[in-house]
């Protein structure tokens, strides 16, 4: 599944994504 994160914060974002990865998902991180 993909999924799309939009957060302004860096590292917040990169924290999200990677959790996401992990999990399996494909992510794009918007800022």
């Amino acid at each position: 599944m993909k999924i799309l994160v939009v957060e302004d914060e860096q590292k917040t974002g990169d924290y999200l994504r990677q959790g996401l990865m992990e999990a399996g998902f494909v992510v794009d991180l918007a800022r």
